[in-house]
């Protein structure tokens, strides 16, 4: 302070000294303001030059600034190897093998441990911190695992006797290959079990729809039978025999009586012969029908798509018909197995004329007569229908 006032009043003085002058010597105003302006500068000038080389040269006798202490260097990261420890994961019997390059270092104040102490210790902190993040891992998400492990690993942490700091770096999490092919044919099979459940729902959904909606009755079936063949009308009623013989057998019940004449063949056209054979709704075991199918069996079919019935005239005449043509072309086994069965003289018929029949085959006409006519001995016989 005591060095400022004096640089202070010599500006000053320098300052007023143009004024005063041109004040004398009648100088204009814009002159000596000038000039009052330039020795002020100037003054200011000088007084800085001044005072900045006072202190330049005070500055070598002032004390030095002590040294500030350099900071304790850090020990370097030393390496050490983890090779396939098995940890443990969320299904009993998988391990996951892990590997892994373990960086670590001592941690400052520490000094009393030797290298091999604190390489356990690094690598027991490095398995210790991935154990807790894979033992709730499914064995199948190794993977998945590994990055996790990697970013949880990355990061320089003391272990639990703040000791030695550790990180790891180049980590592997994989399973034995005995381990993944187990898991692989697991994986296949549950996927086929799920594909088989899906099926086999699906199938008891059909069967409950088929059982308690379709065929729950013959007219339930016929009504779903249309739905299906809208513009079908005349063949629907084709269908309507089959159709509630199926419902029938789908409810283990008996075919209403309101529909035995539409069924095929129609109630009362079976014979004895045909009770217990597959085709007629036997044992249900698979046969041949070319093989299975005997002629009586044929026949009846025939007599039933003809429109004829045992108790009609026609029907007889035709069977008789048939049999004689059988055994004039030397088919007697056919002929006998069809008189047996449809030709059967009752009790009420005992003048059928095929009683009368000579069974020895010495007594039968020569194959080159004609056959006689059933009705020979009856009389004059009876209009005959038309030709088939």
């Amino acid at each position: 302070m005591r060095h400022r006032f004096p640089s202070l009043l010599f500006v000053a003085l320098c300052g007023f000294a143009p004024a005063v002058l041109g004040h004398f010597m009648h100088w204009s105003a814009w002159l000596w303001g000038f000039l009052s302006m330039v020795t002020v500068s100037g003054s200011l000038l000088l007084v800085m030059t001044v005072l900045s080389g006072g202190r330049a040269s005070a500055r070598p006798h002032e004390p030095e600034d002590s040294e500030t202490p350099a900071a304790p260097v850090e020990p370097p990261y030393q390496e050490t190897r983890v090779v396939e420890a098995a940890l443990p994961s969320a299904v009993d019997g998988y391990d996951f093998l892990f590997s892994a390059t373990v960086w670590w270092r001592p941690v400052p104040g520490h000094p009393d441990r030797s290298d091999g102490a604190y390489q356990a210790l690094s690598v027991s902190s490095i398995v210790s911190r991935a154990l807790k993040v894979v033992h709730g891992e499914e064995p199948g998400r190794a993977s998945f695992a590994r990055y996790l492990l990697e970013g949880e690993l990355a990061v320089s942490l003391p272990d639990r006797s703040g000791r030695v700091e550790a990180l790891a770096s180049d980590v592997t999490l994989t399973l034995a290959h005995a381990d993944r092919e187990r898991l692989r044919k697991l994986n296949d099979l549950r996927k086929d079990e799920e594909i088989w459940e899906y099926e086999r729902e699906h199938e008891r959904n059909k069967r409950r729809y088929l059982g308690d909606d379709v065929l729950k009755s013959a007219g339930s079936a016929v009504v779903w039978w249309l739905a299906r063949h809208e513009d079908e009308i005349e063949k629907a009623v084709g269908m309507i025999g089959p159709l509630a013989q199926i419902s029938a057998a789908a409810n283990d019940e008996e075919v209403p009586e309101l529909f035995h004449h539409l069924l095929v063949p129609p109630m009362g056209a079976r014979s004895e012969a045909t009770v217990g054979d597959p085709l007629w709704g036997g044992t249900g075991e698979t046969f041949d029908r070319e093989k299975e199918v005997g002629v009586t069996d044929r026949l009846l079919v025939l007599l039933a798509a003809l429109g004829l019935k045992p108790d009609m005239d026609s029907y007889t005449v035709f069977v008789h018909r048939l049999v004689r043509s059988l055994e004039a072309e030397g088919l007697v086994e056919a002929a006998e197995e069809i008189r047996r069965t449809l030709l059967t003289p009752t009790a009420d018929d005992g003048d059928d004329p095929e009683a009368e029949r000579p069974q020895n085959p010495e007594d039968e006409p020569p194959d080159d007569m004609p056959p006689p006519s059933p009705w020979d001995a009856q009389g004059p016989a009876p209009e005959e229908p038309d030709p088939i």
